[in-house]
């Protein structure tokens, strides 16, 4: 039977469940129309989703029939909805007569999230608050315990000083609270510039890296860019605090106050005011050297915020470059705000001097003067990626695995360098890939020519380093963010080959789980996949993503079947193109079901969660891994899954 939509019904006796069996008899004479063919179907479907077939389909397969299903949603009936609580839906035949009700089930759809109350909101977010901190708190305790302690310190810093102002009688009478606030917040300025260099001394971790790695996974170096931000965040709020206090202090307070008080404050005896009348608040904040570095302060630090928001919104990177500009900058004038000694001994030097001078030393300079210009061995170039083979040094000798490095091209930009991960590295070469995502790599792809003239700087850690620490791991890739567990599988097939004869008893088992939307992706690490996946302890699942989402599922059921049958004959993957022992799943994968499967065969174990992608699958992923131990708790086999989200 044939219809408009060219849908074709199996004349095989149908089935529904629930429903007796019926069989459709024909008029006499009546013949069916041919069934397309297998081929015909998978090439139709693979144009459709803008899928490429990297095998040619064989005769025996490709003029195979094919009875497609069908589906309810294609029935021009009338549809009733069924309430959700009834299982019994039914899914009619579209061979049975016009005007059959059909029953779709349909699930249970909670309240929209514009239309929950205020206090539903509140609890909701205070809920997932909680699981946030409990999951920190079960797989990095020492983490939390430096927040806390951090927090102390902070609060303590910004008391000590505060109290030290509020017991000093010359001053609170002069400025009152607005004095002690912007003190207290002064020391919270210096404690935070302490501490925001640290986290980005890359040399220094990778030092520890090396000589300690149970010191370096106690610092949880992996938070690194997180405590940065965290540490810049509270710079900048002092600062404010600062600032808004001093703007209280120079246009209310000294204005209203008698020139009695004035004269036993502490300001009345400094240089720039001595033996004068009392100031005003022109003289104070544009005349005077700690009023204009101040105010410079100021505009740098509302300026670094606006470029650092443009470059969230744009990813164009000479947003992230002025803000970072301004940052400095910002950072400097503080040595020079308290040169003047208007209340007490400047402090900038002797607490935010020492790490700023061992980042100059360790990690600026090196990086400029003591790294040399190399030509790129080679590259290959694809629409929106390139892949360079870069010359090693011999800081890279003996790089670890999940490591990556930071990449100058004079031609491109002569001061900025990049961070990119090291797909793999021998005794020769470092190769990266790069993706094109703003205007710094889109104008390295354009230029990028034979004998290419960089400089690199590294190794430097990451959190993918870690994964050899786990027994079971599962590396999760989305698109180019496959790129930073290349090497690790590179080291892999590596250590195979130099051992054939080891036994994977006690090998580590590795779960690499791919997803793109770009289906040419797949080649560029095709050799390396096609060694690894048949190794022992390593299970290999690529996901196509982008149209296929939108597949319908009979021609999902084409792709999949002709993915089999030619998967089992010729031992290819016609979606990859590669010989990999799984095909590649079409649409979004379920990490959920991926997960679940994963702690099913290690029980009671602690499985490592390594992610590189997007920040909404990041987050997808966290719930899911929250979801997934909290089953395992209650199904008497619990498991630990700690999650390590890539940073650079």
């Amino acid at each position: 039977m044939h219809d408009s939509n060219n849908t074709f019904v199996s004349a095989v006796p149908t089935v529904v469940q629930g429903a007796p069996r019926r069989i459709i008899r024909l008029p006499s004479g009546y013949q069916l129309p041919r069934p397309p063919r297998l081929g015909h179907r998978v090439r139709a479907a693979a144009a459709a989703y803008n899928i490429h077939l990297h095998h040619d389909i064989p005769q025996a397969i490709a003029s195979r029939p094919v009875f497609p299903h069908t589906h309810a949603s294609a029935v021009p009936s009338t549809l009733q909805h069924k309430p959700a609580h009834d299982s019994t839906a039914v899914h009619t035949p579209k061979a049975l007569p016009q005007g059959t009700t059909h029953y779709i089930q349909m699930p249970q759809d909670s309240q929209p999230q514009s239309q929950r109350k205020p206090s539903t909101m509140i609890t909701l977010r205070l809920r997932k608050l909680a699981q946030v901190l409990q999951h920190t708190w079960r797989h990095s305790p020492l983490f939390v315990l430096w927040w806390v302690v951090y927090a102390a310190l902070s609060v303590g810093a910004f008391m000590w000083k505060f109290m030290s102002y509020r017991h000093n009688a010359g001053m609170f009478n002069l400025a009152g609270y607005a004095i002690c606030f912007a003190r207290g917040s002064a020391e919270v300025v210096l404690f935070n510039g302490f501490l925001l260099l640290w986290p980005v001394m890359t040399r220094v971790q990778y030092w520890l890296w090396t000589l300690w790695p149970g010191l370096a996974r106690c610092l949880h170096m992996e938070h690194r860019v997180t405590c940065h931000i965290v540490y810049g965040c509270m710079y900048y709020l002092g600062g404010y605090v600062h600032v808004i206090a001093h703007l209280v202090n120079v246009l209310i307070r000294v204005p209203m106050a008698c020139e009695t008080t004035w004269s036993d404050s502490m300001l009345a005896n400094v240089t720039d005011f001595a033996h004068g009348p009392k100031p005003d608040a022109v003289r104070v904040l544009f005349q005077t050297a700690t009023g204009l570095t101040g105010v410079a302060m100021l505009v740098c630090s509302l300026v670094a915020p606006y470029c650092k928001f443009q470059y969230r919104q744009s990813k164009a990177v000479y947003w992230n470059k002025w803000g970072h500009i301004c940052d400095g900058v910002m950072f400097g004038i503080t040595f020079a705000h308290g040169m003047q000694h208007w209340l007490e001994q400047a402090q900038a030097f002797p607490i935010m001097g020492p790490p700023l001078a061992i980042y100059l030393v360790v990690e600026v300079a090196p990086r400029y003067f003591c790294t040399r210009r190399n030509a790129v061995t080679h590259f290959t170039k694809t629409q929106d990626t390139v892949t360079l083979h870069i010359p090693t040094t011999q800081r890279f000798a003996n790089a670890l695995p999940g490591t990556f490095l930071r990449l100058q091209v004079p031609v491109v930009s002569p001061f900025e360098w990049h961070p990119f991960s090291i797909t793999s590295h021998n005794d020769t070469e470092v190769t990266v890939q790069i993706q094109v995502s703003g205007d710094w790599t889109s104008r390295l792809h354009d230029i990028v020519y034979p004998h290419l003239m960089v400089r690199i700087d590294g190794p430097i850690p990451a959190p993918a380093v870690e994964v050899s620490q786990y027994k079971v791991a599962v590396l999760i890739g989305a698109g180019i963010g496959i790129t930073p567990y290349m090497s690790t599988l590179h080291q892999r097939a590596t250590s195979a080959v130099a051992t054939p004869d080891y036994t994977p008893q006690h090998q580590q088992q590795l779960y690499v789980h791919w997803q793109t939307n770009r289906q040419a992706l797949f080649g560029t690490h095709g050799d390396l996949l096609e060694r690894v996946a048949w190794l022992d302890g390593v299970d290999v699942q690529l996901h196509l993503t982008g149209d296929c989402t939108k597949a319908t599922p009979d021609d999902l059921n084409v792709l999949k079947t002709a993915q089999t049958l030619i998967h089992d004959q010729e031992a290819v993957d016609i979606i990859s193109g590669l010989r990999l022992p799984k095909t590649t799943d079409l649409g979004r994968p379920d990490f959920h079901a991926i997960l679940q499967q994963v702690a099913a065969k290690h029980p009671n174990d602690t499985i490592g969660v390594f992610f590189c992608g997007p920040p909404a699958l990041q987050t997808l992923i966290r719930q899911v891994l929250w979801q997934v131990e909290r089953e395992s708790q209650q199904e008497g086999h619990p498991v630990v899954m700690p999650f390590h989200p890539e940073v650079f």
